[in-house]
């Protein structure tokens, strides 16, 4: 019995896991909309660069998550195994062909922006107010961005993949 219990509990944590994010591949200026929110990509600057005898393109590329789904969305402060950093993670863009040299980038991320609330307490004898972390919050109607720069192979354009990360709302 212990040991079905065993195996059953990687295959259920892989499962969910597995749930708990989406890949999609983006293409240039064509955004995906997932539950109400637009992920996609747009290059505002291109450059062919010289390192150590080899030429690269070289992209400024704009990540951008936009809620237009009609509603605010509130995620829940989750404590979870993984790290705390994660938790307000809305979404994960890869890009599949850079390489990283020159101190340049080959992912990226957008997060949810912190959200509190105020709460009256009692401290030594008197009311006070203190304001709360009570999750993160993504307004209707609201981007959020991030901006990376990648090397890619010569005459080669950024290959960008999109990871989207399901926070539980409240």
């Amino acid at each position: 019995m212990i040991s079905k219990i065993s195996f059953l509990i990687p295959v259920i944590l892989l499962c969910t896991l597995q749930v708990m994010c989406q890949i999609t591949d983006l293409e240039e200026k064509k955004p995906e909309t997932i539950d109400g929110i637009e992920y996609g990509y747009f290059i505002k600057n291109e450059q062919i660069k010289n390192v150590k005898d080899e030429a690269y393109s070289r992209f400024e590329i704009t990540l951008y998550a936009s809620n237009k789904s009609g509603c605010t969305k509130i995620y829940a402060e989750r404590v979870s195994l993984q790290s705390s950093q994660l938790a307000n993670l809305i979404a994960g863009f890869n890009c599949v062909n850079a390489n990283g040299k020159r101190l340049t980038a080959k992912s990226g991320t957008v997060k949810a922006r912190d959200f509190y609330v105020n709460v009256k307490m009692q401290e030594a004898g008197k009311e006070i107010t203190k304001a709360v972390k009570a999750g993160y919050i993504f307004r209707n109607g609201e981007t959020l961005k991030t901006n990376i720069i990648v090397l890619v192979p010569k005459d080669e354009r950024p290959v960008i993949q999109c990871t989207v990360n399901n926070l539980p709302e409240l």
